[in-house]
């Protein structure tokens, strides 16, 4: 597909919410619930894992020149031309492996054949307006201190527990001091961009916040909340094909609810066990709201005391065993305990539209090939 000074492909969506708010972290770090267990549609956000950190480097090294040199050693085919820059096969490869690794660790079969296509179609998009904002970050003289570079990288380094963790994760990434600091030089810049084309632009009144919250009520109405851990044991990819019982896994799950019950150690045995990639965080799920697991889950386990265990629970790919922990009472707020949540609410909705008609107006005048 060609397009001159317009953008024809209806398929390609702006989802640009991780840049219009300040979290850039954001798109690169999902939840892992487990296979089959959270409904669809719930996403999410939780402290950032090491493994997540480095995937959040890797999904924006698409920048001109800023790949590893192990993926630049050979010339492979263009995937997209942005203007005079182009996006090429080893590039999106790059970005897309990792991200591949998590999703086939939930999906199997001709659902993760759909999904994938889904994020391939996505990523690509991502990529395109990531270049695109990037060049009018240049365009517009936008420059980044080295002292802010600095101060990233410091912050950055803090999420591992010690500075050769950190040289070890850079390089298994394949990341050296340089390509970090361009990168963050980079990030920064377009982050700058979006402070000066779109938030500063945005003006949320008294009215717009009081509206939103007559509106929308069922969204402010208080839910429960516990805080649950997980076992997770996967069934085979027969059994879900199936959707038949994997007496296998049923039995070692039930095998290590008998443990529990004995007084094994949970996070010892997530870690030694689970087959979720939680399972490095001792199976973590953190405080979860009433309503949204899938309806058998989230009533047995919104039944259960603190401290306790459920029974081996099936759902359509794995069995699970919950651990239960602190809950909490919803309670209802009033319009002025909520004013600065929902103001801050309008305030990224009405930046990220605003990005989707910027976004749309830069690729109506820029040259956009995909191959």
């Amino acid at each position: 597909m060609k397009t001159g000074q317009r953008w024809v492909n209806c398929a390609f969506t702006s989802n640009r919410k991780a840049l219009t708010e300040d979290l850039v972290f954001e798109r690169a770090l999902a939840r892992d619930w487990g296979p089959g267990l959270k409904k669809q549609g719930n996403y999410d956000r939780v402290r950032p894992s090491m493994k997540c950190l480095f995937l959040f480097l890797l999904s924006f090294l698409v920048l001109p020149g800023l790949l590893p040199a192990a993926d630049r050693r050979l010339v492979d085919r263009v995937t997209a031309v942005v203007n005079e820059e182009v996006i090429t096969q080893s590039e999106f490869d790059t970005v897309f492996r990792p991200i591949y690794e998590q999703i086939k660790e939930t999906y199997q079969g001709p659902e993760l054949q759909k999904e994938l296509r889904e994020v391939r179609l996505k990523l690509l998009n991502q990529m395109i307006e990531d270049k695109l904002v990037y060049q009018e970050a240049e365009k517009m003289g936008i420059e980044v201190l080295d002292s802010e570079i600095e101060e990233w990288i410091a912050s950055f380094k803090s999420q591992f527990p010690d500075e050769a963790t950190f040289e070890g994760e850079m390089q298994r990434a394949g990341l050296t001091r340089p390509l970090l600091e361009e990168q963050c030089r980079q990030r920064l810049a377009i982050v700058r961009l979006h402070q000066f084309v779109i938030r500063g632009k945005v003006v949320v009144s008294p009215e717009e916040v009081e509206q939103y919250f007559q509106d929308h009520p069922d969204e402010f109405i208080a839910k429960d909340a516990v805080e649950l851990w997980t076992i997770t044991i996967r069934k085979s990819d027969e059994a879900i094909k199936e959707g038949i019982t994997d007496e296998g896994a049923k039995k070692k799950a039930e095998n290590l609810l008998l443990r529990l019950k004995r007084g094994a150690d949970f996070s010892r045995l997530v870690m030694r066990n689970s087959q979720s990639s939680n399972a490095e965080a001792g199976g973590v799920l953190g405080f979860v709201t009433k309503g949204t697991l899938l309806d058998d889950i989230d009533r047995i386990i919104f039944s259960l005391a603190e401290g306790s265990f459920s029974d081996v629970l099936e759902t359509e790919r794995a069995y699970h065993i919950f651990k239960v922990g602190k809950k909490k009472i919803g309670v209802q707020k009033t319009f002025e305990e909520l004013r600065d949540e929902i103001r801050d609410k309008v305030f990224r909705i009405k930046a990220h539209e605003r990005f989707v008609e910027w976004m749309a107006e830069v690729k109506n005048r820029s040259y956009i090939s995909v191959r």
